[in-house]
């Protein structure tokens, strides 16, 4: 069947390269690429492993801990500017 597709011009270079490296016809990789792409869409959703965030001591003196980034960043920079003349 016949029918006229409006590519991507990128998607459509790297079709016609596949095409020429493997000496098959462009309608050949175009239906295998439309083939596989369809079958993975078919295939349920693997479920992922949550990502998990081991956290490490950051050896900060007591006085420090419980205090956010932000707080810690602006405590620096108050004096910092403080010993600026």
């Amino acid at each position: 069947m016949r029918t006229t597709l409006g590519i991507n011009d990128a998607l459509l270079r790297e079709l016609r390269r596949r095409a020429t490296e493997t000496g098959r016809p462009f309608r050949a990789v175009v239906e295998e690429t439309l083939e596989l792409g369809l079958a993975r869409a078919a295939q349920p959703a693997r479920a992922k492993r949550p990502f998990r965030v081991r956290p490490h001591a950051l050896g900060l003196k007591p006085g420090f801990r419980g205090v956010s980034l932000n707080q810690l960043y602006d405590q620096i920079e108050a004096e910092s500017s403080a010993r600026k003349p």
